[in-house]
């Protein structure tokens, strides 16, 4: 696409990658340049977020192909390294639905004791997202075991 994955490094905080040399400075510099061009631009009001959206869309796609494209050209121990912080935010966002589930299980146990929540004492998107990151688990593995 428009970036090259040997421009960029994974991130040390959040998600995404970094610039790690000048041409990944210069490619960020002229996204922006370009997004602040389109925001700031004359457009017709019915036009510019079509635009916008565009030109938003491609950069992110781009972004993405980079992403996927950095473990090739990445030292083997950045890869392990973000493997490592990739499982603990896994491990940490489970946790902290859980904690969630059991909080709000507590909350409405009075309402569970009086018949008044028929199916589940928390909210359902908390097991929606627990069954999602299951099922993107068991998938991985299964990829991952038949490739071995």
């Amino acid at each position: 696409m428009i970036g090259k994955p040997e421009w960029f490094k994974y991130r040390i905080f959040g998600w995404g990658v970094a610039p790690r040399t000048w041409q990944g400075w210069v490619y960020v510099a002229a996204a922006a340049a370009i997004l602040g061009f389109v925001t700031a631009a004359g457009f017709n009001e019915a036009v510019k977020p079509i635009v916008l959206g565009v030109v938003f869309t491609v950069f992110i796609a781009d972004i993405l192909h980079i992403m996927m494209q950095l473990p090739r050209v990445s030292d083997e121990r950045e890869n392990m390294h973000q493997l490592i912080i990739e499982r603990n935010c896994s491990f940490a966002a489970i946790a902290a639905l859980i904690g969630m589930a059991l909080w709000q299980s507590y909350q409405n146990k009075a309402l569970m004791a009086t018949g008044g929540l028929a199916s589940l004492p928390f909210d359902l998107s908390i097991a929606v997202v627990l069954g999602a990151m299951l099922l993107t688990k068991i998938a991985s593995t299964l990829y991952v075991k038949a490739k071995m």
